[in-house]
């Protein structure tokens, strides 16, 4: 039985098996290209004659599933084919728009989109009679490149190159867009960004290969897997965690088939009712030749690597394991909806290389701020947290202490005024903690039996306020809070008076009985004096 594929519920250029799992796929964001990507084919390699087993003629127009790219992994450059559809498209569009976790479509399907680009100001769609230009579907992202025009079958000495920004699938049409306009019946050259095209390829190759001994060794179905943009971990989504012994055990087991060099070719069938072949059922409605009445049978392409797996799946992948070079499986997973956990991976020289370079960095950076060793930087880590807990706990005993010192003065300073009703004070306290308003509700806390104890027609209220001074570090950027508590009618008017004092853009707030508000930027020379004036206006 064949294990379910992912890789055909969106933009896909072949099948969906039929029994689908449900899938959350993920086209990455265009790769950071390494500046030497290390271990990639030659130009010597070819893709073996065997790989693409296609037992049907192939038509003179190369559609969506038996496209140069599909045939040939390997292929960098076609040498030449012909223009046969040059629209301007006005105005063009955009790409679509990033999401942190990816739009949502059909039947849990889900893109990630590429990595956000300025939308051209001109664009053209262009339809070739070929092309080694990978259309985005399946998980993978689409290729970029170039197309060059051929003068005689060669580039001219002012060869111009028209740059491909993206190629979709429509219908069965793979559409290029495109910078300039090319004529129709031009023939050009056609390039791959190969950087581009072997990461996306290493991931998805890789993928399968992970998948399938997932499913295999431990009965573990993958049901649903990301591409992410280089050089970041991609991840198979599973039914449970596996254990970190299994994690390790699928890593070596990959490697070992990888350097076993099991060798990788696809099947190519048409989905008529003459072959037998069917489609499965959440293939995209669009999947299918246009309204034109042009027969053109959509293809199955099923993924095969010996001994191991079969696949049904439209993206590009390498003749044999072997180019992989290396799969790395991250130790760890992460729990999400229910049981299921996903697991990290990355694939190929290039992008695990690059990977444990930019983890190594920060990790020995951070060894030399903790002072130890990078192996020992988990535990001197936990003892920097525990330190920071108990440190935290301190300081809150300290302010509640403090904040009972701190009600007491306002206490007997209040007391201690004459020739006026009730009691009032006001106080400024420099703080330029995040926090400041929970001191002040410990001070207020600690006044509020007071204030109770005087009954209910004794007249009185006080204003607290804290924050960054002029003197404070990140002063302007701190802030501050105000408290006022006390008598209903007396906070209210002292509420009032505040943000008629120091403006509405400096300090907002509200309440009945318990009146706070928010002080943006730093408290200046005199507005302690200012506090006070305005409780003695109040209370007047």
């Amino acid at each position: 039985m064949l294990r379910q594929s992912l890789h055909c519920l969106r933009l896909s250029t072949l099948l969906v098996p039929r029994r689908l799992l449900a899938t959350t796929m993920a086209t990455a964001a265009q790769p950071l290209a390494p500046t030497a990507p290390p271990l990639a084919p030659t130009s010597s390699e070819s893709t073996p004659p065997d790989y693409a087993r296609i037992n049907f003629p192939l038509p003179e127009k190369r559609y969506v599933g038996i496209l140069a790219c599909q045939r040939d992994p390997l292929l960098a450059t076609l040498n030449s084919t012909q223009v046969v559809r040059c629209d301007k498209v006005n105005p063009a569009p955009p790409p679509a728009a990033p999401t942190a976790k990816g739009a949502k479509h059909k039947k849990g399907a889900s893109v990630q989109a590429e990595q956000q680009q300025e939308q051209p100001k001109d664009e053209w769609e262009v339809e070739l009679l070929d092309t080694v230009l990978f259309p985005e579907g399946g998980g993978q992202p689409s290729d970029t490149g170039a197309l060059v025009p051929l003068v005689g079958g060669q580039a001219g000495d002012a060869a111009r190159r028209v740059n491909v920004r993206q190629v979709i699938r429509r219908n069965l049409d793979a559409v290029h867009f495109v910078d300039a306009p090319i004529e129709v019946g031009t023939h050009v050259r056609v390039e791959v960004d190969m950087q581009r095209r072997l990461d996306h390829q290493d991931q998805h190759t890789g993928q399968h290969l992970l998948s399938a001994v997932f499913e295999r060794e431990y009965n573990l179905d993958t049901l649903s897997w990301s591409l992410q943009r280089f050089p970041e971990l991609n991840y198979v989504e599973l039914p449970r965690a596996p254990t970190p012994a299994e994690l390790a055990a699928v890593q070596q087991r990959c490697n070992d088939l990888i350097a076993e060099a099991r060798n990788v070719h696809v099947r190519f069938e048409l989905a008529t009712k003459e072959t037998g072949v069917e489609l499965g059922e959440k293939v995209p409605d669009d999947y299918k030749a246009d309204e034109s009445g042009e027969q053109r049978p959509p293809v199955q392409r099923t993924v095969t690597i010996d001994g191991i797996d079969e696949n049904p799946c439209c993206g590009t992948h390498y003749p044999s394991l072997s180019y992989l070079r290396v799969l790395h499986l991250a130790p760890y997973t992460t729990p999400i909806r229910g049981t299921n956990a996903r697991v990290y991976f990355a694939c190929g020289a290039s992008r695990v290389l690059a990977y444990l370079a930019t983890q190594a960095s920060p990790l020995r950076d951070a060894a030399l701020a903790a002072g130890c060793a990078a192996p020992d930087l988990p535990g001197k880590v936990d003892q920097l947290v525990q330190g920071v807990t108990e440190g935290k706990r301190r300081e809150k005993r300290m302010a509640t202490e403090l904040a009972g010192f701190v009600a007491r003065d306002l206490w007997d300073q209040a007391g201690g005024a004459e020739g006026t009703k009730g009691r009032r004070a006001s106080t400024l306290r420099e703080d330029d903690a995040t926090n400041s308003l929970e001191f002040l509700s410990t001070v207020a806390a600690e006044l509020k039996p007071r204030l109770d104890a005087l009954g209910t027609g004794a007249e009185a209220f006080f204003v607290l306020a804290c924050g960054a001074t002029a003197g404070s570090p990140n002063a302007a950027a701190a802030g501050g809070a105000v408290l006022i508590v006390g008598s209903e009618a007396l906070v209210l008017a002292a509420g009032r008076r505040v943000v008629e004092t120091f403006g509405k853009e400096r300090v907002k707030g509200g309440g009945k009985g318990r009146w706070q508000g928010k002080v943006t930027g730093k408290w200046e020379n005199g507005d302690a004096l200012l506090l006070k004036k305005i409780v003695d206006e109040v209370a007047a």
